[in-house]
């Protein structure tokens, strides 16, 4: 099959789609990765604040009885982040898939002979 320059024109901005959703596609995973970092910063500075802030065994109790839940609020915070990632990888497969789908059908077609 002879490429044409209307094909090669195809294939390269098929290129291009697919590079330009790659790219949205990890700058919204770095971003959620940055949130995820700061969430996680800040509730381990909250947690070490708290531990420096005991002055007598009722703050230590009271202290150490709280950290079951900041356990419980970080495995739901990653949970809940990992889910996001998860859809987002969801998200760019499919958009690829339907990129690739469609590049290969605008691609494959014939060129029109001109007359």
């Amino acid at each position: 099959m002879k490429t044409t320059p209307i094909q090669l024109d195809e294939s390269i901005k098929a290129a291009s789609d697919v590079s330009k959703a790659a790219l949205e596609h990890f700058e919204k995973l770095i971003n959620l990765q940055f949130k995820a970092a700061r969430n996680y910063a800040d509730l381990a500075l909250s947690n070490t604040r708290a531990g420096l802030g005991v002055t007598d065994l009722d703050d230590a109790k009271g202290y150490l009885e709280k950290q079951a839940e900041v356990a419980r609020d970080l495995l739901a915070s990653i949970a809940k982040d990992s889910e996001e990632a998860v859809a987002l990888g969801r998200d760019y497969a499919e958009s690829v898939q339907s990129l690739l789908k469609k590049s290969v059908a605008d691609v494959s077609v014939p060129p029109k002979k001109e007359v």
